[in-house]
């Protein structure tokens, strides 16, 4: 039973997945690749779902009044980065890039070749950091916050890495995207979705170690996208990293990762 002046994540998850999914499967229709006009708008529509459905609920009053009043408070409070201390700005490009070039140091110790860069178009790169970081107001912000109230932070974490990966999933039937290159059923299929279900947990101990501030995840999410439009991408080495750091940081904070937010 929904209860006003609290998060709603469950509603949040069903809703935003059931949104894009409504709204990504429509450009099936338009034979289109999803950056052409009108498609790129159902593509745009649809990728905005997270932040639509949680500003949504909030209006609707399903949200903690203690922190804000307004969709607009929410919005103001959530991508104000003067909420976040300097040194968070330091750990999220370390952490980003840490991601990045390991894997690729990895490769090209393996493969003896020296390759980092594989720039992309720039429209890829700007919609990765906007559609990116605007993705974080939901997944985290809004669901992650209601959620580990109700549940420990880290299986938290990994029910949103769960939802997160299947609402991904149209994006593999869009023609021009980089999940259709990646194929369906593929190595890269599964690398993809399964790093999204272990990076999870990353995102939830950068948002309550910061001090449950949601601008580090915000950061933290476009930046990954940008980095990932710049160097190469390996994707079963970028899961074996990604899940060690991963397991890493879980273990270093279990202590409070496996309780829920007491406010």
């Amino acid at each position: 039973m929904l209860e006003k002046n609290k998060p709603s994540p469950w509603t949040f998850l069903i809703g935003t997945v059931i949104w894009t999914w409504t709204v990504l499967g429509l450009t099936f229709f338009t034979g289109q690749n999803y950056l052409q006009f009108p498609t790129v708008l159902l593509t745009l529509t649809g990728g905005l779902g997270p932040l639509f459905i949680s500003l949504a609920l909030i209006k609707l009053g399903y949200w903690d009044k203690e922190l804000d009043k307004t969709p607009f408070q929410f919005i103001h409070r959530v991508l104000n980065p003067l909420t976040l201390e300097f040194k968070w700005y330091l750990y999220v490009i370390i952490l980003v890039l840490l991601l990045r070039i390991t894997p690729i140091l990895i490769n090209n110790y393996l493969s003896n070749e020296v390759v980092f860069f594989d720039i992309g178009p720039m429209i890829f790169i700007l919609i990765g950091v906007i559609i990116g970081g605007m993705e974080e107001i939901g997944w985290r912000a809004y669901a992650l916050e209601g959620l580990q109230r109700k549940v420990p932070i880290i299986l938290a974490s990994f029910i949103i890495g769960f939802f997160w990966a299947i609402w991904h999933l149209p994006l593999f039937f869009m023609e021009g995207t980089y999940q259709s290159q990646l194929g369906v059923g593929t190595t890269a299929f599964w690398s993809f979705n399964i790093s999204i279900l272990v990076g999870s947990p990353i995102y939830a101990w950068l948002y309550n170690k910061s001090g449950r501030v949601a601008f580090v995840v915000v950061l933290y999410h476009a930046l990954g996208n940008l980095s990932g439009e710049l160097f190469i991408s390996i994707s079963v080495i970028n899961l074996v990293v990604e899940l060690v750091l991963a397991l890493l940081l879980t273990t270093y904070s279990w202590k409070w990762m496996k309780k829920k937010v007491n406010l």
